[in-house]
């Protein structure tokens, strides 16, 4: 199995670019009318919108794993938005492939951390680039749930090990961390509500470098994370893992699945 370096590990200092993570956002979670849709974009405070995510392609995926493509039918400077038809029954994934995004270069102190932007002016390290790769997933559903768990295998994924539509304040849910469709033993999974930042006394970004949010997700050794939601809303749950592709060069992989949780 790779070995993969963490978010922990990263300091993302833009303000233009590098605090965003990439989200998809349905207008409805439970579809109940055709006048559904799905905003594509990345943000620093979720989910406002900040600047359109257009992924390479966008899949909505059926209950029985079959894929099909959706075009995107409107695309702004901070959103792209997607019109998935919905006609049978059942739990539907949409998936944003992932995106090449930007290269920075940064700085990799002694200690392992990696400075980017403006904070390389303030650490001395070895000279290095990282990659951003960035994709994004949600699950909708029509009528009676119908989930299994059927990951792509692809990149990174953040795989409800039971029905994603179901989440419920103060009842546990377990979700798998994939690379490649290998588990990702000891990932972090960051947890954001929606509108949170309006009431965190911390203002640490999603990438959360310091480790300071006090409620991070550690998977176990098989990549499994254990989420006990604490309000209703949408959630953000983000994960991010680092790849040493070759001497001074690193790739970021960045995945997140934005879902709804009801009240008990």
């Amino acid at each position: 199995m790779k070995k993969y370096a963490f978010s922990v590990l990263l300091v993302l200092a833009s303000v233009v670019f590098s605090a965003h993570v990439p989200f998809l956002k349905p207008n409805q979670f439970i579809v109940l009318h055709n006048r559904f849709q799905v905003e594509s974009s990345f943000t620093e405070d979720p989910f406002q919108a900040d600047f359109a995510m257009l992924a390479p392609a966008y899949y909505l995926i059926d209950p029985k794993g079959e894929q099909s493509i959706v075009a995107p039918v409107a695309k702004t400077i901070a959103a792209v938005y997607l019109e998935p038809l919905i006609v049978s029954a059942g739990t539907y994934r949409i998936h944003a492939a992932a995106r090449k995004g930007p290269q920075y270069r940064g700085v990799e102190t002694e200690e392992g951390k990696k400075y980017f932007s403006d904070d390389t002016l303030r650490v001395t390290g070895k000279k290095i680039t990282l990659q951003y790769f960035s994709s994004a997933d949600t699950y909708v559903c029509k009528g009676e749930p119908d989930y299994s768990p059927m990951p792509l295998n692809q990149g990174v994924e953040i795989i409800p090990l039971s029905a994603p539509n179901a989440l419920k304040v103060g009842e546990p849910v377990r979700f798998k961390v994939l690379r490649d469709g290998e588990a990702v033993a000891h990932a972090r999974m960051v947890v954001a509500y929606d509108n949170a930042h309006y009431t965190m006394e911390s203002t640490v970004d999603l990438y959360d470098v310091e480790n300071q949010r006090r409620n991070n997700v550690f998977a176990d050794g098989d990549g499994i994370c254990t989420f006990v939601p604490e309000k209703p809303g949408l959630v953000l749950l983000f994960v991010t893992i680092h790849e040493n592709i070759g001497n001074s060069h690193w790739e970021s992989h960045n995945n997140s699945l934005t879902l709804e949780v009801r009240r008990p």
